[in-house]
């Protein structure tokens, strides 16, 4: 790492006086940012309370939303940037110099929301007067006025004051748009709870001119306080209406449900359901049980009238007459038939003494039949009796069917009109008490913030913090040092290692060359090593091929270097050939072609490396298309323009 930064400390010294002066400039040439700030209690508002079982629940539940959240989203909210705009002129730019403000050059200022976006020039002439001119988007003369006169431009309204000592001559007034200056206000206003547990709520907003940013807060919490109370006093309000109009509804539908049920009672004659379906059931029960008697009877006398013509005595006919219920109860008839008997036997004695035309038992006979024309008549009259009261209870017995037929329908109705005049008299009252709630809310909504904190500027401007911003600064500097040695390091594609050359060429780096290729310095001991390295301890080799990968110069600078190390080593060497080899410059070797051709003769190469000139993809190529065409590289030579190179090679 120390010898990265050697190597590349004047690239991280660059940029480290890039940033760290960047940011000196910014801290001492941006103009001072002031914060205004306030405090507010959002007391909780008036309960709402539901008309339903579930109230409780969905309150619980959270589903109409955490009301300190919808304040918050309050004071967001588009209405209240544009009352703050409005209240502070936001859409108004004083441009002068440092340390002059709007309320130090005028004494009041107001927008509409007509404001487009240009600039203006304000002069304060020697004879006291201000002109306004407007610069963009086109010039032309606005207005002349004394001091302490309104001067309107671009949908503005400036009472400016008279000119002073110290105070500039001329400054520039921009107006922006009004939906942009609604949009910048929403952005600054900040607010912030104090803790989750309290309803503290901190607002702040910050501006280049301190009174600017103090009017905007104070219009922040009056602005507030206003939506709040109007978002509270429209909602009371809007539900007091519609519990009216339900009320209403509902009082209206309660007085038509209970009409209907006493239609449906009086034409129905139900009183008491319950008991009048019982007693209605027992009648036909009663009815059935005595048109079931009647109807026995009915057949037991059509019976005995049919035997009656069948027998032959008056006393047998009716004998069985006097069995009757009916006629148990009646001793008459009892009397006659004992009568008739008695009648009957008195005639058997009578006819066993006397002959059949005797005055004694004609007149038994008479009285015998006289007997049983009274109880025929009797028995005939009680056998209609019976066939009418037959016909009767039948038709009470089907008008009580039919009766207990309706009745189920009659129940079902009543039951459900009933049961609707329930539903209708607990809805009307529920309704009644929240109308009642939320009169009382209504009466009892207000705006209960409570300014703990009123809106002021801090006791110096929030930005710029000159110590803590050089410190970051600095170390923000020293961190982009840092990275842009690692970045021009990592994108420099020149060769500047040994290992490098070693990996790329796959042979050693046998030399190193100081100096430039027109004037290169090679010492005569590094150019008889390099010539040994390529003989390899034997005997000199008739040619000696020194390649460049990219100039040419650099190569041909080498090979006269290396010639001149092969003459006097030649000469030091006893027994050996006093003929130097040939030492053959190789073009460029960019194509497979020149590779080829330095290849050709079968002899040692030596590739000449320029250090921090030759690329790494290039020095590669050319090793690869050497390998390619049969080339034998016997090592390479690294070419420093300075000492310092040279030992940064190694390094």
């Amino acid at each position: 790492a120390w010898r990265l930064v050697r190597r590349r400390w004047a690239t991280g010294a660059a940029a480290f006086l890039l940033v760290a002066g960047a940011a000196a400039a910014l801290l001492f040439l941006s103009r001072p940012v002031y914060r205004a700030e306030a405090r507010l209690r959002l007391g909780e508002p008036p309960p709402a309370s539901g008309i339903a079982p579930g109230g409780g629940l969905l309150a619980l539940m959270r589903m109409g939303g955490d009301p300190f959240a919808n304040d918050v989203e309050l004071i967001r909210s588009r209405t209240l940037a544009e009352g703050v705009v409005a209240d502070a002129a936001l859409h108004l730019v004083l441009e002068a110099p440092r340390g002059w403000h709007w309320d130090s050059v005028a004494f009041s200022r107001a927008a509409g929301r007509d404001t487009r976006a240009a600039r203006f020039a304000v002069e304060w002439r020697a004879d006291g007067r201000i002109a306004v001119h407007q610069t963009a988007p086109r010039r032309r003369p606005v207005a002349v006025a004394a001091p302490g006169e309104p001067v309107s431009f671009g949908g503005a309204a400036v009472v400016f004051r008279p000119w002073r000592p110290g105070m500039p001559r001329a400054v520039a007034v921009r107006t922006v748009p009004w939906g942009e200056a609604v949009r910048r206000t929403r952005a600054r206003i900040r607010t912030e709870r104090a803790r989750r547990e309290a309803n503290i709520l901190d607002i702040s907003f910050d501006h280049t001119d301190p009174g600017v940013a103090r009017a905007a807060a104070a219009a922040v919490v009056r602005r507030f306080v206003e939506l709040r109370s109007a978002v509270q006093r429209r909602e009371s309000g809007e539900t007091v209406d519609s519990l009216r109009r339900v009320a209403d509804r509902t009082r209206a539908e309660l007085a038509a449900a209970e009409a209907a049920l006493a239609a449906l009672q009086r034409g129905g004659r139900i009183v008491a359901p319950e008991e009048q379906s019982a007693a209605l059931a027992e009648r036909y029960a009663a009815a059935a049980a005595e048109l079931e008697r009647a109807r026995a009877e009915r057949a037991t006398m059509a019976a005995l009238l049919a035997r009656a013509g069948e027998a032959a005595a008056p006393a047998e006919r009716w004998s069985g007459l006097a069995a009757f219920p009916r006629f148990l109860e009646n001793p008459t008839v009892a009397g006659l038939v004992s009568r008739l008997t008695q009648l009957q036997a008195q005639r058997s004695e009578l006819a066993a003494r006397r002959a059949e035309t005797s005055r004694a038992l004609a007149v038994v006979d008479e009285q015998i039949a006289e007997l049983d024309a009274s109880l025929h008549a009797l028995a005939r009259a009680y056998h209609d009796a019976l066939e009418e009261e037959v016909r009767s209870l039948e038709a009470r017995v089907a008008e009580l069917d039919a009766a207990l037929r309706r009745l189920p329908d009659r129940l079902v109705e009543l039951g459900r009109r009933q049961r609707a005049l329930r539903i209708l008299s607990e809805v009307l009252v529920l309704t009644e008490q929240r109308l009642r709630q939320e009169e009382l809310r209504e009466a009892l909504t207000f705006s209960n913030v409570q300014v703990i904190d009123p809106p002021a500027l801090r006791d110096r401007p929030v930005w710029p913090r000159k110590k803590l911003g050089l410190a970051v600064g600095l170390l923000l500097a020293a961190v982009c040092g840092l990275v842009a040695i690692a970045a021009a390091e990592r994108a420099d594609p020149s060769v500047r290692g040994a290992d490098e050359v070693r990996a790329l060429v796959g042979a050693p780096v046998l030399a190193v060359a100081v100096g430039r290729p027109k004037a290169l310095a090679l010492a005569p001991d590094d150019a008889r090593a390099v010539l040994r390295s390529a003989w390899n301890g034997g005997p000199a080799p008739p040619r000696l091929v020194v390649a460049a990968a990219e100039d040419g110069e650099s190569a041909r600078a080498v090979a006269r270097a290396l010639g001149a190390g092969a003459t006097a080593d030649a000469d030091a060497r006893p027994g050996a050939d006093p003929a130097a080899p040939a030492i053959l410059v190789a073009p460029r070797l960019d194509r497979f072609a020149a590779a080829a051709t330095a290849a050709a003769d079968r002899a040692p190469i030596v590739l000449v490396v320029e250090y921090g000139r030759t690329r790494r993809d290039t020095l590669g190529r050319a090793a690869g298309l050497l390998r390619e065409a049969g080339g034998q590289v016997a090592g390479a030579v690294v070419i420093c323009r300075s000492a310092r190179d040279a030992e940064r090679l190694w390094s």
